[in-house]
């Protein structure tokens, strides 16, 4: 596959030639390699209605700022750091270490793994509604701290470079296996990070909608150990293997 050498700013894309000393206007196989537009006998990246396929760790796309691997991206002005991102849409940025996660509209951002994020906002950075889904198993009635995908060690970070608010609801839903009975709980709680520190305003447990045997409890608390996030803790019952996916969504909003 032709590296791309260009991209002007009408959207015209040119390849380094074969001696590697030159540039070229490529093949179509060349242009359709990216996801790009064949037009004219020329390769455009605007009008293009396929994904741009990044990968490795150059920056293939000059419309786009991609240092991450395997990202699939539609849309200008993106600033891609993380790996296996999908992007539709202008001036979002995915933060290191987001990998796997959606960015959708304009001015999104994401920070934590697997995270959709939509937003409109005219200012980057500044605000966003966030979907996040966290997996795991309990054995016991012990508190065991849930992560992002199932994935060990994957939190809800804070980005202490602002001041932010978190509104979240969550959906919490769990499975005994042994018997087939279901627990599942509707809620919200919000925090703020300000001053430098993280706080739980409040915590409002919902509708909990259960078969009655079951006991269990989701919760989350603010911790500054492991670099300073939001963690999600469930609870089970002795005796109980339990599965359990609880989702976020989180509306958040933040300056600096």
């Amino acid at each position: 596959m032709r590296k791309i050498d260009s991209i002007d700013s009408t959207g015209k894309v040119l390849f380094v030639d074969d001696k590697g000393t030159g540039t070229t206007t490529g093949s179509k196989e060349d242009c359709l390699a990216y996801g790009y537009n064949y037009t004219g006998s020329a390769c455009y990246i605007q009008n293009n209605n396929k994904s741009t396929q990044t990968k490795g760790n150059t920056n293939l796309d000059k419309a786009n700022n991609v240092r991450g691997a395997n990202n699939n991206i539609l849309g200008k002005g993106n600033n891609i750091q993380a790996k296996n991102v999908t992007v539709l849409g202008n001036s979002h940025k995915a933060y290191y270490g987001s990998d796997n996660s959606t960015l959708i509209g304009r001015n999104a951002y994401t920070e934590n793994y697997g995270e959709i994020a939509m937003s409109s906002a005219v200012i980057p950075n500044r605000a966003k509604f966030s979907i996040y889904q966290y997996n795991g198993i309990t054995t016991d009635d012990s508190t065991t701290e849930i992560y992002l995908g199932g994935k060990d060690g994957y939190k809800l970070y804070i980005n202490t470079d602002y001041e932010s608010a978190y509104a979240i609801d969550y959906t919490a839903c769990a499975l005994n296996a042994s018997s087939n009975e279901i627990w599942t709980e509707y809620g919200r709680c919000t925090y703020k990070y300000v001053n430098n520190t993280l706080t739980e305003v409040g915590h409002q447990k919902g509708t909990t909608i259960r078969d009655s045997a079951l006991d269990y409890a989701c919760d989350f608390a603010p911790h500054t150990h492991d670099a300073i996030h939001i963690s999600l803790d469930v609870t089970g019952e002795t005796g109980h293997t339990a599965y359990w996916t609880v989702v976020l969504r989180v509306t958040e909003v933040r300056y600096a």
